[in-house]
């Protein structure tokens, strides 16, 4: 009996390699797609990051600096200070300058085609008050990046009204009686102003309507120079309740520099972060001569701050790291500074506003 044959079948060496470099060159496919893939999600949302900075910036940023010197029925400027510093050293310009703009330029940030050179993100910050013009705040310094400038701003509490008074101040001692006592809260800078006239202090007591406005002893950075006004209020002056706002960038915990808030409170600088990914900022001021800007300059070189009555302002915005190609870094021009960032791959961009101040263009 025959038996039955059997013949063997496979892959020859070269089917295997011919289905081996089919299978590799599939693979590179899949693997460059996955990765073109990846980076289009990456700069897609870097690109969102930018444009909610941006959108963040100009909900946050403009509305504060536009109101900027409103005092009720009064402008800040030329306001009467009743405060004064109770500690050392003095905070901010409310004891000593009655301005509702002012502002400190970083070196090299003049605008006048200066440059910057960022040598790494998210640097520590600079605590060399002497590297700013003027010199900057004592009690910022140490908060602040390198080359960015520091915008202060002081005004009327966003969103607030003034509540009228219900019974004369005069300038003796006494409590201030006032149609609204939750207008101003404990701790809360205020002005008094009848629309002639304006006075800053520091509500001292529970409620308004049951404070001597009244010197803390010393015990706070800043503090009422006296329990009386320097000058009389009758019925129906208002009162407001007040607000010193800086903005600067400064150094995170994270991978990326952030725009900073910091609120002056009777103790110090309440510094908060408010959008992050913003890596420069810079800031040009105009004067108002005869309802005309006739050049913007930068803090170091304003002489008179009560004259400013616009503000433009420059931030450079970067992505997440890997939202952008990792070319060589070229330098952004922000308000005549050519600002070069690291050489990395963050996606960037430049953001300007420029914010007339309603108070004083009025």
């Amino acid at each position: 009996m025959k038996s039955a044959s059997h013949s063997q079948k496979g892959l020859s060496l070269i089917e295997m390699m011919i289905a081996i470099s089919l299978g590799i060159l599939l693979v590179g496919v899949v693997v460059s797609a996955y990765v073109a893939q990846s980076q289009v999600y990456k700069a897609s949302q870097g690109q969102a990051a930018i444009q909610d900075a941006d959108n963040a910036i100009a909900g946050l940023v403009g509305p504060t600096v536009r109101a900027a010197g409103f005092a009720g029925c009064s402008s800040i400027s030329g306001a009467a200070s009743n405060l004064v510093p109770g500690g050392s050293p003095p905070l901010g310009n409310l004891a000593n300058v009655s301005t509702g703009v002012m502002g400190y330029d970083a070196s090299n940030t003049a605008g006048d085609g200066s440059t910057l050179s960022i040598a790494t993100d998210n640097a520590n910050n600079d605590a060399d008050p002497s590297h700013w013009s003027p010199s900057l705040d004592v009690q910022l310094a140490g908060h602040v990046l390198p080359g960015s400038d520091v915008l202060v701003v002081l005004g009327a509490v966003a969103g607030s009204a003034p509540t009228a008074l219900t019974s004369g101040a005069g300038v003796a001692a006494g409590p201030l009686q006032v149609k609204d006592a939750s207008a101003i809260a404990p701790g809360q800078f205020a002005a008094i102003s009848d629309c002639g006239k304006s006075t800053i202090f520091l509500n001292t007591g529970a409620a308004i309507s049951q404070t001597t406005i009244a010197r803390d002893a010393g015990a706070a950075a800043l503090t009422n120079a006296a329990a009386t006004f320097p000058v009389n209020y009758g019925v129906g002056a208002q009162v407001i309740p007040l607000s010193q706002t800086a903005f600067f960038v400064s150094h995170t915990d994270a991978d990326q520099s952030a725009l900073m808030r910091a609120t002056l409170t009777t103790t110090g600088w309440n510094i908060e972060q408010l959008v992050p990914g913003v890596e420069s900022m810079q800031v040009l001021y105009g004067s108002n001569a005869n309802f005309v800007i006739a050049q913007y300059v930068p803090a170091g070189a304003v002489t008179d701050w009560t004259a400013v009555s616009s503000v433009r302002l420059s931030f450079l915005i970067e992505g997440r790291a890997g939202s952008g190609t990792g070319a060589a870094a070229s330098p952004y021009t922000l308000l005549g500074t050519a600002v070069t960032p690291p050489a990395d791959t963050r996606l960037r961009h430049v953001y300007e506003m420029t914010i007339n101040l309603r108070n004083a263009t009025s």
